[in-house]
């Protein structure tokens, strides 16, 4: 799946989140010139919603595969990630999904 913008993304995990196995995400590389969600985005919003990324892949010149799928439930969390859900909480992006998801709700 490719999605051009961060809303795209944050729509589709809004409809699909608790009902998803996973994707497999196309991210375009910035110098492709082709619009595409950032990595950062992608990180960002799976945060919100209880999703992280996994497995990369190659695609071609352009762009790669980013697995992404809903967090394990007895996965582990980084400090980082902590502090990336406590930055999204307080500009109020969290949703309950990634609370629960980071033992937070």
């Amino acid at each position: 799946m490719t999605f051009e913008t961060r809303e795209q993304l944050r729509a589709w995990l809004m409809e699909n989140h608790a009902t998803s196995a996973g994707i497999w995400l196309r991210i375009y590389k910035k110098a492709s010139g082709v619009q595409s969600v950032a990595f950062e985005e992608v990180l960002d919003e799976g945060l919100c919603f209880g999703w992280s990324e996994s497995m990369r892949r190659k695609g071609d010149e352009q762009s790669y595969l980013q697995k992404f799928t809903p967090r394990r439930t007895k996965g582990t969390t980084s400090t980082r990630n902590l502090e990336h859900a406590q930055r999204l909480i307080k500009e109020g992006k969290m949703m309950p999904a990634g609370l629960r998801a980071l033992g937070m709700a």
